[in-house]
């Protein structure tokens, strides 16, 4: 396995390579005149059912991009937490003189796009189209069919991405986050559960249409090779029939300040590390004059990798590959926080630099060469996003949105170049608050807990953002050993028997990775005595193939053909010793530990380590239901997390049919599509 991981890190890798060139920096290049940016021009106007559009004309290029906006109040879900988000994807499912399918192929004999979303409507393409794009975004906007299939489907992905998101600590974190700021019942404290999914109906996604997708609180974004007088003709024609009417007004308290600095938690027994952040909401609305001040301070703080969390954190201590800080600007709440992922037994050390960096910001006054670097950077972040014509339309937008000054974003700059230390000084000790704050943690429990109640009484939470007990900390079942442990494994697997009767296996499998384009292949054989093959393809190419027999190995691919030798050797000689993994564990019993008995996942299990790897075995089946290692990659070291979903039973042994992996950023699901055992096996493969 640990070779596959290796070569899935390197096909990203892949993917992303850039020529390395050589620059000589003994030298200072010397700088060139300053470009003062300039905002491309937009008009707009209003159609007779009251939807503003907004068009920027840009005829360097024959494409054109239409945009539709709701401006609607975020909304309270309640039990049926989902159904707006699903509503979004069934506006594009069809309508009622195109389906899915023909609504998709026209689209792609155009080389065009569309995309819908709950609060948005998007189609682009070249603009000799333009007649055809207006038609297709009138008719998914005024005739959606919702077909009912189509529904099926799109609860049936939102469930699967549930499920992938359940051990991913950063989609666990994200859902902390909103619960401890804002609670379960407010919109943006909401968490999606399984239960929330499957009690949406198609009439909810219906109703959430056609309450709130209405010209009267929606703008229409124009961007390319098209004249505003066009513009007007094709749109005021195509949507006539769109009618205005009455859409709720929601408003919501402002989110209070904790009264005390709080901890709240998600017990992961499985993670390696935690993942952290703190802040709290602030009280800052668009337009504010303490936005540009605010975005200095931010930006010294823990804007990037130069920034003094970064420096503090990863660079001097060595806690983490990154720690950084951000504001966030919205109607309803703003919010101002830092995080890092760092390793468990640093947590509440990371905690202390970053309440340390914090009260530095709120205390001392920042160095000029700190304030004209921060100047710099948010003066070219904002100079590159002028050199895209969306940039003209998102302003246009937020001035009409938010009731800002006409001028706003041709002043930025100016507005950032007179901020001063004093200013940073005094909206670090407005905004950046740490007697009261909110601090959540993603972690392992047992290992962070203690340190963590330095900080406050630690709260306890599931994944789903529901309050929970405190967690079942590791203990020693009275009469159970190590040996007890593995038998189990083996009787849940078919009888230690059974598996040292097999003398051949082959397993094909296929490996779905967001991102990728298309599905990843893998075919894993091994035949007794001491040979193995994994081969990885994808389209037909063969991404990596290795190969021992004979005491040789060899691999071929994208990485490189070649003789394997050293620690390569040994790991594909490792992998060749047994036909089943686990009966080598019976070897090597001296080098394994029986750490006892937990809860995780909601599942009584016994946790047994390895070095730098831990299993985690099912009391209820016997069966292996995780394990978690942290692995040194050519890219890195990166955190492993393998969840055994599914088994599947041949001849009388299970073997794992579904398997869920998380390396580093990365997850995916290995499905086993098929097993063949013993005199099946062909030797041809292992040449």
């Amino acid at each position: 396995m640990k070779k596959f991981i290796y070569s899935i890190v390197a096909l990203f890798a892949a993917f992303t390579l850039t020529a390395q060139v050589t620059i000589d920096r003994s030298n200072a290049p010397t700088p060139g005149p300053a470009r003062i940016p300039t905002i491309a021009s937009y008009e707009s106007f209003e159609l007779k059912n009251g939807l503003k559009v907004f068009v920027v004309e840009d005829h360097k290029l024959p494409r054109i991009s239409m945009t539709l906006l709701l401006d609607r109040d975020p909304i309270i879900e309640g039990e049926k937490a989902g159904y707006v988000s699903i509503a979004g994807d069934m506006i594009g499912a069809g309508t009622s003189t195109r389906t899915k399918a023909e609504l998709d192929e026209e689209v792609d004999f155009m080389g065009a796009n569309l995309s819908t979303g709950s609060s948005s409507i998007n189609v682009g393409g070249l603009s000799k189209y333009t007649d055809n794009l207006i038609t297709i975004l009138s008719d998914v906007l005024l005739n959606p069919s919702f077909p009912e299939d189509e529904f099926t489907k799109l609860k049936s992905q939102m469930t699967s991405g549930l499920q992938a998101n359940a051990d991913d600590p950063d989609a666990i974190s994200g859902n902390l986050k909103g619960v401890a700021l804002y609670g379960l019942n407010h919109p943006y404290g909401e968490v999606m559960t399984d239960v929330s999914v499957e009690a949406i109906t198609l009439e909810d996604c219906k109703a959430y249409f056609n309450t709130y997708f209405r010209p009267n609180i929606a703008y229409m974004v124009v961007i390319g090779d098209i004249t505003v007088k066009d513009a007007k003709k094709k749109l005021g024609k195509a949507l006539k029939k769109w009618e205005a009417s009455e859409v709720p007004a929601l408003t919501y308290a402002k989110t209070a300040m904790p009264v005390a600095s709080r901890v709240v938690m998600v017990d992961k027994p499985s993670a390696v590390q935690s993942v952290v952040w703190l802040g709290n909401v602030i009280d800052l609305q668009q337009g504010h004059v303490d936005i540009e001040p605010l975005r200095i301070a931010n930006q010294i703080l823990g804007g990037g990798m130069s920034g003094r969390l970064f420096t503090n954190l990863r660079e001097d201590k060595a806690f983490t590959y990154g720690a950084y800080s951000n504001f966030g600007v919205d109607e309803l709440n703003s919010t101002f926080g830092a995080s890092a992922k760092v390793r468990n037994g640093v947590t509440d050390s990371a905690i202390v630099e970053f309440l340390y960096e914090i009260d530095r910001m709120r205390t001392e006054l920042a160095s000029e060469d700190d304030l004209i670097a921060a100047k710099a950077s948010l003066s070219g972040s904002f100079g590159r996003s002028l050199e895209s014509t969306s940039s003209a339309a998102s302003f246009a937008l937020n001035i009409a949105r938010y009731g800002l000054p006409t001028d706003y974003y041709n002043n930025y700059l100016s507005r950032l170049e007179s901020v001063t230390a004093e200013d940073v000084l005094r909206v670090s000790k407005q905004y950046m608050n740490i007697e009261n704050i909110t601090i959540t943690v993603v972690g392992k429990a047992q290992d962070v807990a203690a340190g963590l109640n330095a900080f406050g009484t630690v709260e306890y939470y599931n994944k789903d953002g529901r309050s929970t007990e405190s967690p079942t900390f590791l203990f020693m079942p009275e009469g159970v050993s190590l040996m007890n442990v593995f038998n189990g494994y083996y009787t849940a697997l078919g009888g230690i028997e059974n598996l040292k009767a097999l003398t051949a296996i082959h397993q094909e499998a296929s490996i779905e990775i967001p991102g990728m384009p298309g599905t990843l292949s893998m075919n894993t054989a091994k035949m007794s005595p001491g040979s193995f093959m994994m081969e990885q393809t994808m389209q037909g190419m063969t991404v990596m193939k290795m190969l021992y027999k004979d005491g040789k190995g060899e691999k071929s691919g994208m990485q490189g053909s070649g003789a394997l030798e050293g620690e390569e050797l040994e790991d594909l000689k490792s992998q060749a010793a047994y036909v089943v993994d686990e009966l080598g564990w019976l070897v090597e019993i001296e080098k394994f530990n029986f750490e006892g008995q937990t809860i995780l996942d909601g599942k009584s299990v016994y946790q047994v380590s390895k070095e730098d790897k831990t299993f985690y075995f099912d009391l209820a089946t016997g069966l292996l239901y995780k394990s978690t290692e942290t692995q040194e990659t050519p890219q890195g070291e990166i955190s492993v997390t393998t969840t055994v979903r599914e088994w599947q039973e041949i001849d009388g042994i299970k073997f794992q049919k579904v398997i869920e992996q998380t390396a580093g950023p990365q997850s995916y699901v290995i499905t086993v599509d098929s097993i063949k055992l013993n005199s099946e096996v062909k030797k041809s493969l292992f040449k």
